[in-house]
């Protein structure tokens, strides 16, 4: 886990050349320390039982235990380990499958290489935000009117807003005139009441009920 400043990464991919790309990216910047890479799920939860890190990378398409799996199993295992899927599929019914089972965010390979640090550092800091396009690929359809409808309150409301525009907390803060543990104490209500473990689940979540 991360220790003086460094921060631990895992790579979890099928493909030997996208992962020493991986590596290059990575090392090449400050404080990130790649302890291990793995070609498949199985082994890379083997490892993970015995040397938890901060963040796992994982692709979707993998020999043996696949992606949602694999996920899954690390956030039961490692609780504390972020979760980053890193994959070429950008249908919904795999985003959705992978949120629902603990990611922490999802990135296309075909990202810049300065977008993936970005993510790693607003997951550490858990203020990440799905990208644009794939916000929009989640809310196309109508919502679900039929859902239990959440109460929220006027400033739970505000909170989520600003969260949904990519706001960070002491963003949110200073908008609102309010404290960062107060920040993050609405954010953690805001996910017990629409049911989800992570921001990206939220904005989901909260596109659906029509709340943005």
């Amino acid at each position: 886990m991360q220790t003086n400043n460094t921060i631990s990464v895992i790579v979890i991919e099928d493909h030997s050349i996208f992962i020493e790309g991986l590596r290059t990216v990575l090392e090449h910047a400050p404080q990130l320390d790649v302890v291990a890479a793995f070609t498949d799920g199985e082994t890379a939860l083997h490892y993970l039982k015995e040397h938890p890190v901060d963040i796992a990378l994982l692709d979707i398409s993998l020999p043996g235990v696949q992606g949602p799996e694999v996920c899954r199993t690390i956030k039961r295992v490692c609780p504390h380990t972020a979760v980053i899927v890193l994959t070429n599929h950008a249908e919904k019914s795999m985003v959705l499958d992978m949120l629902k089972n603990g990611a922490d965010a999802y990135l296309l390979k075909n990202a810049p290489k300065e977008e993936l640090l970005q993510v790693i550092t607003q997951v550490l800091r858990h203020e990440y935000q799905l990208p644009g396009p794939l916000q929009q690929l989640l809310f196309k359809p109508a919502a679900n009117h039929n859902a239990p409808f959440p109460k929220l309150t006027q400033r739970e409301k505000e909170v989520l807003l600003l969260v949904s525009e990519g706001a960070t907390t002491k963003e949110i803060a200073g908008k609102l005139f309010i404290s960062r543990q107060t920040v993050e104490s609405h954010r953690q209500h805001l996910m017990q009441k629409l049911g989800v473990s992570n921001a990206a689940a939220l904005i989901k979540k909260a596109g659906e009920y029509g709340l943005l």
